[in-house]
């Protein structure tokens, strides 16, 4: 099993400045944990996305918002600075993605990790925010169907934050299913189980929200009973990831209680499912996740098991992993409301 590592240097050039959470220490300690098994992957160094790419997501307007912005500073939102060469860096970080989901495609790799930094999620069509510029998972998306004749996308969104910005890029595409599961009440403060998509694309848009405290256990019990039975009914062409670490039990900007074996097994039942679906085709882009130890572990577990290692280690001890009942019933109410579109 032959899985490709999305980097590139210039990734650690992004600064949004002292004691800002998306700092390049997250990428520098990834890096440094990921040195044991490094030999049996496959190194992937991206260019930057063309104008082209990002007008198949974006709008001219807001690219050159950033553009101009990129080269005068100031901010996008309260969180979210423009430090210089922003544009460029983030335009890297879309390259990211594509290569990523093109090296796939190609069969140059079985499977592939895009450690790339700005993240997307928080990214629409005309607004960024969240640490965001541009949206890497739509774009990817974008330029696989434009070039490799992709019809049929499932994208699992498992940061801690909703990913607003992905779900109004593709609210009424029915070709893509968008799956999150994310904290509520939280940043963005969106992602209701009510927000299930418009028009054709009614249906395909899936909201889980999770309770402070809820557990990994849960979260995979959310994947089981819902996400696995929507994605072997939807089949689609490939399964795109925006795997944040920020759900990890001692997160700094979030209270849900994950564990790394919580990501290891969502893994296993990622690579289980693309295998039976979609030929093996998956591509996960890394988004949040801001305690360093936590994170690259994390990622080190992801890693591990898409190409088939054995590198499975939790830095810190955890509480009790039960499946809770407020997460049953969530299920239980979303299965309802899904009933019309989907037969699972």
């Amino acid at each position: 099993m032959k899985t490709g590592i999305v980097y590139h240097e210039k990734y650690l050039q992004y600064n949004l400045g002292l004691g800002h959470p998306e700092s390049p220490e997250r990428l520098k300690k990834i890096m440094e944990v990921l040195k044991k098994i490094m030999d049996k992957l496959e190194s992937l160094r991206p260019s930057q996305a063309s104008e082209e790419d990002l007008l198949r997501v974006h709008t001219k307007g807001y690219i050159e918002k950033i553009k101009k912005m990129s080269q005068v500073g100031g901010a996008l939102t309260l969180d979210t600075p423009v430090p210089s060469e922003v544009y460029e860096i983030a335009k890297l970080s879309a390259g990211g993605a594509i290569l990523a989901g093109k090296s796939v495609c190609e069969k140059k790799v079985d499977n592939a990790f895009a450690l790339i930094r700005p993240p997307g999620h928080h990214a629409g069509k005309d607004f960024g925010g969240g640490f965001c510029f541009f949206n890497n998972i739509a774009i990817m998306i974008e330029y696989l169907r434009a070039k490799h004749g992709l019809k049929k996308f499932a994208i699992l969104d498992w940061d801690v934050h909703h990913g607003n910005g992905t779900q109004e890029i593709f609210y009424t595409d029915p070709s893509v299913l968008y799956f999150s599961t994310h904290q509520s009440p939280l940043y963005p403060g969106t992602g209701m189980i009510d927000d299930i998509g418009e028009g054709k694309g009614k249906g395909y848009n899936v909201n889980v929200p999770l309770n402070p405290g809820t557990s990994g256990a849960s979260f995979l019990y959310i994947l089981k009973e819902l996400f696995i039975p929507l994605t072997q009914e939807f089949k689609p062409d490939i399964i795109c990831v925006s795997a944040g670490y920020d759900a990890y039990f001692n997160d700094p900007l979030a209270s849900l209680n994950f564990t790394i074996k919580t990501y290891a097994d969502a893994t296993k039942l990622v690579k289980n499912i693309v295998e039976k679906v979609c030929d093996g085709r998956v591509v996960i882009a890394l988004e949040g996740g801001y305690n360093l130890e936590a994170l690259s572990h994390g990622v080190l577990a992801t890693i591990s098991i898409l190409s088939g290692l054995n590198e499975v280690k939790e830095p810190y001890q955890s509480s009790e992993q039960k499946v809770g009942e407020d997460v049953k019933q969530r299920v239980s109410d979303i299965n309802k409301k899904l009933s019309d579109y989907w037969s699972f």
